[in-house]
């Protein structure tokens, strides 16, 4: 079925949709298995509903052993009221779980402020340390053909009408069939004249692109676009930056900048023509994609240390004898987290300790 009329019968009848997320969807959560000998996981977390399984199977099968769960924040949380939150759910976990243990991985370090305010374990490890550099790349037989990419959920926040002013304009996008039908709507009569890689790509009856299609995407296009005022770190921007995409920003808050650079940045005003005059702006500096990847390679690698430096000081803590920069290469995949089924997971700390 094609995905518009996807949308629509979804709008017309929330219940069907409810019904196929409980089928397709929920029965799997974000989250990597980094240690099964100390229990050691990494979890996505959202101050927001993730839509997701709950991991209340794996807490409620290591309630009795010494568990770390690493937990990475993707929406913005610089905001006391939602720290304050996490604190009581925290302080409610551990009186039922009283071996396991939290440390938050902040994208800012004004988040770390915040959970340390609140006497929250955490550290400042920025997501998108964790994209997979060997797939995001330049590809310099590609010509670029599109001034400007906008890699987005079709959703209110994103703000893509700030982009209405390029002209040679691509997409790359998904979007809730039940939330943002308006918005997507609002998007395709906007920007008709724009090119819409998942239109033109999907394969299989599958809407999403592949991390390596999207990487063949960018290196197709001039300036990487990151328009919202507000959202999580957003992969797409580093996926610019490995691809040597230079990018056009707004003020934004959730980590994103964190990996920018004046050089190879502009931050512009929340108007159109501002958003326009800034992709021109870096049209004209002809950046080389080389010189982007490189500095920002090296800012990775610093945060990457830090998680790593986080997860052998666990080793250390618990009278582990190995050297987990020996394990990290072996261990690692892009954006360090995937849907899996608790249950699937179970099953294999169980064989774990049998072996």
């Amino acid at each position: 079925m094609e995905i518009s009329k996807l949308s629509k019968l979804y709008a017309k009848h929330p219940l069907l949709y409810e019904q196929h997320s409980q089928k397709y969807g929920q029965q799997t959560a974000l989250y990597s298995v980094i240690s099964s000998e100390p229990a050691i996981f990494y979890i996505s977390r959202s101050s927001q509903q993730s839509g997701h399984a709950s991991l209340e199977p794996i807490f409620n099968y290591l309630h009795n052993r010494r568990t770390y769960f690493l937990q990475k924040w993707c929406w913005n949380m610089e905001n006391t009221f939602e720290v304050e939150k996490v604190k009581q759910n925290e302080i409610q976990h551990i009186s039922q779980y009283p071996k396991h243990k939290f440390i938050h991985l902040c994208n800012t370090l004004e988040e770390q402020e915040i959970f340390q305010k609140y006497k929250l374990n955490s550290v400042f490890c920025n997501q998108n340390c964790l994209i997979d550099e060997k797939i995001f790349k330049p590809v310099l037989s590609i010509p670029k053909i599109f001034d400007a990419i906008y890699d987005a959920k079709l959703t209110k926040f994103k703000r893509h009408y700030l982009a209405q002013k390029i002209d040679k304009i691509a997409f790359i996008y998904y979007y809730n069939p039940l939330e943002d039908v308006a918005c997507y709507q609002e998007v395709k009569s906007l920007f008709s004249h724009a090119y819409y890689f998942n239109d033109a790509l999907a394969e299989n009856n599958k809407f999403i692109l592949s991390p390596d299609t999207v990487n063949q995407c960018l290196n197709a296009c001039k300036v990487g676009l990151c328009l919202s005022t507000i959202e999580g770190a957003m992969y797409a921007s580093i996926q610019y930056l490995l691809c040597g995409l230079p990018i056009v920003s707004t003020k934004s808050k959730g980590g994103r900048d964190v990996f920018f650079d004046p050089e190879y940045t502009l931050i512009v005003e929340d108007n159109p023509e501002a958003v326009k005059e800034g992709v021109d702006e870096l049209i004209r500096r002809n950046i080389s994609p080389e010189t982007i990847r490189i500095k920002v390679l090296d800012q990775i690698k610093q945060h990457r240390l830090v998680l790593i430096s986080l997860i052998q000081s666990i080793y250390d803590q618990e009278g582990i004898n190995k050297d987990f920069k020996m394990e990290w290469d072996q261990l690692f995949f892009n954006k360090f987290c995937k849907l899996q089924r608790p249950e699937e997971t179970i099953k294999q700390l169980e064989l774990a300790k049998h072996n």
